[in-house]
């Protein structure tokens, strides 16, 4: 792996815990809290639950492993990813077809895909960052941006659910929006900061337009192009 030395572990390492930290507040109002029953969960909610918290335990130890110099241990973890990523994808491809089901009786399909279109847009985005880390993963530099990615797309349901469990939700505020714009935000933060330094611009600018484009999605979500979209995922995936 290329190391590049200008890469700030610690502030890595830090963010990581931030993003866990807010993940813990963010899911305990829509599950944790219902420990020990669960009830209204299935043993699919607990292994998607489950599946996302070890990414996200793996974002905390990967930073830790180079910042302490225990290269093997990173490269198992990373490996260790090739089977965790694709089972997220397929936990969360299952997870939403239970939620088509689950509304689909009380409203029309179109409503209820324009709705997970904000999921959709997350699985894309999660499949393009890890799948970019990946092809990029004897590039420090690029591999350590675009799994910095796949945790920035953790911050949009944990955001969520706080906003929905802690604020006045009866406002006319759409609360979807505040977590879209702050990913995008953050992405052009970041992208600023690599400018700025003078630092390889791709990884980041990949990273802001793709944000760009989901927030395009989610502002389309009844036009045609998406309900086709819908349509093809109900038909052959629901």
């Amino acid at each position: 792996m290329t190391q590049v030395s200008t890469i700030n572990t610690r502030n890595i390492i830090f963010s990581m815990i931030l993003l866990f930290i807010v993940v813990q507040i963010g899911f305990h109002a829509s599950y944790i809290q219902y420990f020990p029953t669960f009830k209204e969960f299935t043993w699919l909610h607990h292994i998607h639950g489950a599946l996302m918290a070890a990414w996200v335990i793996l974002l905390v130890l990967q930073p830790v492993f180079i910042h302490t110099k225990k290269f093997a241990a990173h490269r198992f973890f990373g490996k260790l990813s090739y089977v965790l990523a694709p089972l997220m994808v397929i936990s969360t491809i299952i997870i939403a077809r239970v939620s088509y089901h689950k509304w689909v009786g009380a409203y029309s399909s179109e409503e209820v895909f324009s709705w997970q279109s904000v999921t959709w847009m997350q699985l894309f985005l999660f499949v393009l960052f890890y799948s970019l880390a990946i092809f990029y993963r004897k590039h420090t530099f690029r591999h350590m941006r675009f799994m910095i990615g796949t945790a920035i797309i953790m911050v949009g349901p944990s955001l969520s659910r706080i906003l929905n469990a802690y604020l006045d939700t009866s406002l006319e505020i759409d609360f979807e929006l505040i977590p879209l714009y702050f990913k995008t935000g953050l992405a052009a933060a970041l992208l600023s900061l690599d400018l700025i330094k003078k630092k390889d611009w791709m990884p980041y600018t990949i990273m802001l337009f793709s944000f760009l484009f989901a927030d395009l999605v989610y502002h389309a979500r009844y036009s045609e192009v998406w309900q086709s979209f819908g349509r093809f995922v109900v038909q052959w995936l629901y």
